[in-house]
């Protein structure tokens, strides 16, 4: 009986968070890269390979939570910011065309 209890004793706890820890997302190693990096502008050096990163991963993310696909290539990744937050509050009877329209280039 005490050997159930220490195995049981020893065994519960990795059973309960083992799951947890396995749950874990690993960070997107894209844009994790330029953690920590400063930018003076779009001329600063390295700025090109952040923005089309951070543009490939806001896409996806409209992708997958409003269901509109937008080419990265054709915005900035503040500009697919600020359509990914007018898509959250879009209204019913708002077009897509017209939330997309003074972001053409």
């Amino acid at each position: 009986m005490k050997i159930v209890t220490i195995f049981l004793l020893v065994l519960l706890p990795i059973l309960i968070f083992a799951p947890c820890s396995l749950a874990t997302k690993s960070p997107r190693e894209g844009i994790t890269n330029y953690s920590g990096q400063y930018f003076k502008g779009p001329s600063s050096p390295g700025y090109s390979s952040y923005d089309r990163e951070m543009s490939m991963l806001v896409a996806k993310r409209i992708k997958e939570h409003y269901n509109v696909d937008l080419d990265h290539t054709s915005f900035s990744a503040f500009d697919l910011l600020e359509i990914e937050a007018l898509l959250k509050f879009k209204k019913s009877d708002e077009s897509m065309e017209s939330l997309l329209k003074p972001f053409r280039k």
